[in-house]
């Protein structure tokens, strides 16, 4: 099965407002997901979380953190919840 947030399997997002779907965007760009954006009044932006969190368990827990703050990934970002910055 394709990974979450490919070209096979877009993430599905559901926003409220223009505003919204620009920073979602932005944010699957950063992460290099594929992704597909609808329009409802219910906001669902659990699929890029899960994708997100699907490519970060693909890392070495010992291998560098890719944010360069030079620590072990298993003790950098690999300890931080995914949060969407979309206030």
């Amino acid at each position: 099965m394709p990974l979450l947030g490919s070209e096979q399997r877009p993430v599905i997002v559901k926003v409220n407002s223009e505003e919204r779907a620009r920073k979602v965007a932005e944010i699957c760009g950063t992460y290099g997901l594929d992704y597909i954006i609808g329009f409802e009044a219910i906001e669902d932006i659990t699929d890029p979380k899960k994708a997100i969190k699907q490519q970060r368990n693909l890392i070495d827990p010992y291998s560098p953190c890719p944010c360069g703050s030079c620590q072990k990934y298993k003790f950098c970002c690999a300890k931080k919840e995914i949060e969407l910055d979309l206030k």
